[in-house]
């Protein structure tokens, strides 16, 4: 195992031991929270920008009226969704699932964190950033890492093709970007 295995372990790791502490059920509540929040966000920005321009006025928010109403609707939903998970993962913890629920949250907080490093890896080399191979001669972990989100993005795209769309969009920012 080289050193950049081991540099690319441990957020994998400490992902797993995040999600274990929180357990599945906060981290699948924090996941949809996440996803409505951007809904809600979106669906609700006009109001938020009224009811924003209202106290703060157009001339003082300009631009930043559609940024500021987002994050005043997305904070929020996000808190209280994942208060409410909490509160379920209270109650399920007192029971014998607790100790099921804190092994399915590491096995959830790895996963994510080896989508997040291969997604990351992704975009870069889209847009030309290489890792220099002497890096990478001897790693067993980068090989996975790298072709882990477009083999899952790949799989899934049938069942959602817009998140397909979506990294062809960054795939053709990439080529844009080096064209530059």
């Amino acid at each position: 195992m080289s050193t950049t295995d081991l540099l690319l372990l441990i957020p994998i790791v400490m992902g797993a031991f995040t999600g274990y502490k929180r357990g599945l059920l906060v981290e699948v509540i924090g996941i949809v929270a996440f996803v409505l929040a951007i809904i809600f966000g979106f669906r609700f920005l006009g109001l938020g920008m009224a009811f924003v321009s209202e106290f703060l006025g157009d001339d003082l928010t300009g631009r930043m009226l559609p940024y500021l109403s987002f994050l005043l609707i997305f904070f929020p939903t996000v808190f209280a969704i994942n208060k409410i998970g909490w509160i379920f993962r209270k109650a399920l913890r007192l029971t014998f699932l607790g100790v099921l629920d804190g092994l399915g949250g590491a096995a959830l907080g790895a996963v994510l964190w080896i989508f997040g490093l291969s997604v990351l890896f992704w975009l870069a080399s889209a847009i030309g950033i290489n890792i220099p191979e002497k890096f990478l001669a001897e790693s067993e972990v980068y090989p996975f890492l790298k072709g882990f989100a477009p083999s899952l993005v790949e799989s899934i795209s049938g069942y959602l093709p817009s998140i397909g769309e979506v990294f062809e969009k960054f795939n053709e920012l990439g080529d844009r970007y080096r064209e530059v």
